[in-house]
C-alpha cells in the first residue's frame, strides 16, 4: 500500500497470541493486513525521471486518486499540467489543463502500465499477481524494501528491477523506485495519504 499516516501504523506483523512472522511470509502479511480495510486512497506525489542523456533529472509533482479496485487519476501539476486516468480497462491522458481527452487501453503505453499496475497491485495487496508476474526478494524486512524482478520477456527487455521502499515504522510503500535497461530510471515517492476519503464526482470519467 501508499504511504499514509491516516491508519494505524502499528497494523500487521503480529498475530494475536503469537510471535511476528518473519521472511517474505511475514512481511506479505503485514502488507496484507494493512490494506485489507482500504477503499480508497488520495496524496500527493514527487516524480524523478532521470535519461541518460540529460545531466539532471526531469522532476515533476501532482496528486493522485485511487479507489479499489482499478481506478487511478494521476495528475502532474509541475512543472505542467498533465496527467492520465484509468477505469478498468481503459485509460485517459491529457497536457495542459484542458483535462482528459482521447480514450485508450492503458497496456498500450508501458510506463503507464507499469505505474497503474504497482499501484493497483500494492493498494489491493495483490501478491498473487505479484509473484506471477516478478521474482521478489526481500532485501530488508524493517522498514521493508523489497526488490522486483520481471519475469515475462516482455517486461524484461526495458525493466531490470523494481525497489519498493515502505515507510519506516508502517507497511505502507513510500517509494517506487523503476530501474530501466538502458540505465534510464523513474522514482516516484508518495506523501500526505489520506485513505477512504470520499472521491469527487468524475474523476475517473
Amino acid at each position: 500500500m501508499l504511504a499514509g499516516t491516516s491508519v494505524n501504523a502499528a497494523e500487521g506483523g503480529r498475530a494475536e497470541g503469537g510471535p511476528a512472522a518473519t521472511g517474505k511470509a511475514g512481511v506479505f502479511a503485514r502488507i496484507s493486513k494493512t490494506v485489507s480495510g482500504v477503499k480508497t486512497l488520495t496524496g500527493s506525489f514527487r516524480q524523478e525521471r532521470r535519461l541518460s542523456m540529460l545531466t539532471r533529472p526531469a522532476v515533476s509533482s501532482g496528486r493522485f486518486y485511487c479507489e479499489k479496485p482499478d481506478r487511478l487519476r494521476w495528475e502532474l501539476v509541475s512543472p505542467e499540467p498533465s496527467g492520465f486516468l484509468v477505469n478498468g480497462g481503459m485509460a485517459k491522458q491529457w497536457k495542459g489543463k484542458d483535462g482528459p481527452s482521447g480514450a485508450f487501453e492503458a497496456k498500450q503505453n508501458p510506463l503507464i502500465k507499469l505505474i497503474v499496475d504497482q499501484i493497483f497491485a500494492w493498494a489491493t495487496a495483490d501478491l498473487t499477481w505479484l509473484e506471477g508476474r516478478y521474482g521478489i526478494n526481500v532485501v530488508q524486512e524493517d522498514p521493508i524494501i523489497l526488490k522486483l524482478v520481471p519475469l515475462s520477456s516482455k517486461e524484461k527487455k526495458y525493466i531490470d528491477h523494481i525497489r519498493i521502499s515502505f515507510e519506516p515504522g508502517t507497511n505502507y510503500v513510500h517509494t517506487v523506485n523503476i530501474l530501466e535497461k538502458g540505465g534510464d530510471s523513474t522514482r516516484i515517492e508518495f506523501f500526505d495519504i489520506t485513505v477512504n476519503s470520499q472521491l469527487q464526482q468524475g474523476l475517473f470519467d
